[in-house]
């Protein structure tokens, strides 16, 4: 099964968010912190993620990093 960035996040903030079934902005908040942990914690262990290759692996598209900033900059309304 192959899941998206986004879906990926939606999982992450569903798991915080239980046993509630409604999703609150402090539950986003929180997700954007663990991907903001596991970018860092790719960037450290992982040469393939910080493009220290010529790009040609799935990493290549994949930064947890730049997703959540995103993330970020819609709920400040940026």
């Amino acid at each position: 099964m192959k899941i998206s960035i986004k879906e990926f996040f939606e999982m992450v903030t569903k798991t915080i968010a239980e046993p509630n079934t409604t999703i609150t902005e402090q539950d986003k908040r929180k997700a954007i912190r663990i991907f903001l942990y596991l970018d860092e914690f790719m960037m450290e262990n992982v040469p393939e993620y910080c493009g220290d290759i010529t790009g040609d692996t799935e990493f290549a598209e994949i930064d947890f990093g730049y997703f959540a900033a995103g993330v970020l900059d819609e709920l400040e309304g940026k």
